[in-house]
């Protein structure tokens, strides 16, 4: 779902669908955040990507998935992938570059320390999603 971040951009990729997203959000935290409140409560994620120029909603739901977008114009693409696959796509994304995903907003210029507690809050908020999912 989630590639390697490299100065502030990753890609988003979900069958077919695969678009970059900016650093102008927090996508490891809003991700994280945004499947562990639609997990507990059992309900439907939403997330937003800003591409600048242009952004789209990723909506996932018990069995398919969607992407709205307005690249060119307002699009919106279903996929066979539901909210519990997503997210254990999500968790083994950010985990396989933590180290990356801890500097996200490089911008600000982290500290090592910073670096390190962003990685905590990450891996706690993995750990959360991974124990709502069992």
């Amino acid at each position: 779902m989630l590639a390697k971040p490299l100065h502030g951009w990753t890609n988003v990729s979900i069958g077919d669908f695969k678009e970059r997203a900016s650093y102008l959000t927090d996508i490891p935290n809003d991700c994280l955040d945004a499947f562990i409140y639609a997990v507990n409560k059992n309900l439907p994620v939403v997330v937003y990507f800003d591409a600048e120029g242009y952004d789209y909603l990723l909506v996932a739901c018990c069995f398919e998935s969607y992407i709205v977008t307005t690249k060119e114009k307002l699009e919106v693409l279903q996929f066979d992938v539901g909210l519990i696959g997503l997210a254990n796509e999500l968790i083994n994304d950010i985990k396989k570059h933590i180290d990356e995903w801890s500097n996200w907003l490089s911008y600000r210029n982290h500290t090592k320390r910073e670096i390190r507690k962003n990685k905590r809050v990450l891996m706690k908020k993995i750990t959360k999603l991974k124990r709502i999912l069992e």
